[in-house]
C-alpha cells in the first residue's frame, strides 16, 4: 500500500467533513447540518425506533453525541421524546410538525448545495465514489446500511 495516498486520502475525507459541516450550517440558522444528520436519520428509521443507540449507530457517532444534539432540537421544540413501550430503558425521538417545514426546507437547499459540489462529475464517476466511499466506511467490518431508502417527509 502506497503509504501517501492513504495519508492524503485520510487528509481530503477530514477537510471535506469540515468544509461540509461549514457550508451546512450556512444553509439554514434555524439548524446546524449535525442536527439535519439526526433528523434525517430519525426519517430514515422505521417508525418507532428512532432511540439513541438506532441513531448513533446510523451516524457513525457515540449516543453521548446523539444526546447533546437531540437536547438542543428539543430545546427547539423540533423533537419530542416519548416513552419506549417495548424498552423502558430508552425513549422513542420524535420529530414535531413545525419541525417538518424546517426539514422540508433544508431538505431543498442541501440538494442546491450538493448539486454544486458535485457537479464536474458524471453518473459514472459517481457511481464509483459512492462504491469506493462504501467499501472504505466497512473497513472495521461494521454493516452500514447507509441511507439508501427514501427518507418519510410525511412522516407524523
Amino acid at each position: 500500500m502506497n503509504r501517501f495516498y492513504i495519508q492524503q486520502i485520510f487528509a481530503i475525507i477530514f477537510y471535506l467533513s469540515n468544509k461540509v459541516q461549514v457550508e451546512g450550517d450556512k444553509l439554514d440558522e434555524r439548524i446546524t447540518v449535525r442536527q439535519w444528520m439526526v433528523l434525517l436519520t430519525i426519517l430514515h428509521l422505521p417508525e418507532n425506533e428512532a432511540f439513541y443507540s438506532n441513531i448513533a449507530e446510523k451516524m457513525g457517532c457515540s449516543k453521548q453525541n446523539v444526546k447533546h444534539i437531540v437536547v438542543n432540537l428539543e430545546k427547539k421544540n423540533y423533537v419530542i421524546l416519548e416513552e419506549n413501550k417495548k424498552d423502558k430503558r430508552s425513549v422513542n425521538i420524535k420529530i414535531t410538525q413545525d419541525c417538518m417545514k424546517i426539514i422540508k426546507e433544508y431538505y431543498e437547499k442541501g440538494n442546491k448545495l450538493m448539486s454544486t459540489i458535485f457537479r464536474d462529475f458524471d453518473d459514472e464517476e459517481l457511481e464509483t465514489l459512492w462504491k469506493l466511499l462504501n467499501k472504505l466506511a466497512a473497513y472495521d467490518g461494521s454493516n452500514w446500511t447507509g441511507y439508501g431508502e427514501i427518507a418519510d417527509f410525511d412522516r407524523r
